[in-house]
């Protein structure tokens, strides 16, 4: 938001550039090279911001002031390209990760990424283990931030990396607050098949694992492999990203999984939420 309001007093700016100097503003000099459709979507992203997380079409239309149909087609075409994604049980849209592909080279500089690295270098270190950092995009987890341990070859997720939600110990913590409704809107929403039972079970595992702060997998999906897991929380106590500790499931760190290395775990994230602007955390 300060970003923005300092775009916009330098547009400002520029557009009182010259105001009885003989000089043209550049706004004025560019109007006939606007693309009005192009601008009437970039209004629409500019419609959301902390506060307001998911925007209707009839909302698009009466504050644009332009016709349903033209604000529908303008979502549409921005969802198609990953900029906009349905809201889980409603027609209505919010923002999706295409924005932040906008500037993806810039991910290292990004609040969560920027505070978290130094932490999660710290946690790699002490467990001697690879950690993740990773948002939720619908039902993927995409990762934003992989350090493997200095002292092994071991695997490595690449930044960008997708996963399944339900399939990832990461994507178990990012829907920590996701009521069983909620968990099956996003599956269907994503194509993934998941009956109502099957939901209902994944959102008793989660509860479970929400109960107790962390969730952990010990070979579960991958042979061999160990996971803990735990969410990162914003100022307003949004899950805006989670972390979690996997590597081998014979390293040392593993040994008491549930309950030094749970707690690691659980100090960085908070840590992390802290940076965030979270309060509140124990």
């Amino acid at each position: 938001m300060v970003q923005r309001s300092v775009w916009r007093g330098a547009f400002d700016a520029l557009r009182r550039t010259g105001s009885g100097s003989g000089v043209e503003p550049m706004v004025d000099t560019q109007e006939r090279y606007i693309v009005p459709a192009l601008r009437r979507g970039l209004a629409i992203l500019r419609m959301f911001d902390r506060a307001r997380r998911v925007v209707t079409v009839p909302e698009m239309s009466r504050e644009l002031g332009i016709p349903r149909g033209t604000a529908f087609r303008l979502a549409v075409t921005l969802e198609a390209e990953g900029f906009l994604q349905r809201a889980a049980n409603s027609n209505a849209f919010q923002l999706g990760v295409g924005v932040l592909g906008l500037g993806f080279d810039y991910l290292g500089s990004l609040d969560v990424v920027e505070i978290a690295r130094p932490i999660l270098e710290a946690l790699r270190d002490e467990t001697d283990a690879s950690v993740h950092l990773a948002i939720g995009d619908g039902w993927d987890v995409v990762y934003l931030l992989s350090l493997s341990s200095r002292h092994r070859i071991s695997g490595n997720l690449a930044v960008g990396t997708r996963m399944q939600a339900h399939e990832n110990s990461i994507g178990h913590a990012l829907l920590f607050d996701c009521s069983a409704q909620e968990l099956f809107g996003l599956a269907r929403a994503a194509g993934v098949t998941l009956d109502g039972d099957e939901a209902e079970r994944l959102h008793k595992t989660i509860a479970a694992e929400a109960a107790r702060g962390f969730v952990f997998f010990r070979g579960l999906y991958v042979p061999g492999i160990a996971s803990v897991a735990t969410p990162v929380r914003d100022r307003a106590g949004r899950i805006v990203a989670g972390i979690n500790v996997s590597d081998y499931e014979t390293l040392p760190a593993f040994q008491d999984a549930e309950g030094a290395l749970a707690e690691a775990v659980g100090r960085s994230a908070r840590r992390i939420s802290q940076g965030l602007g979270a309060s509140g955390l124990a």
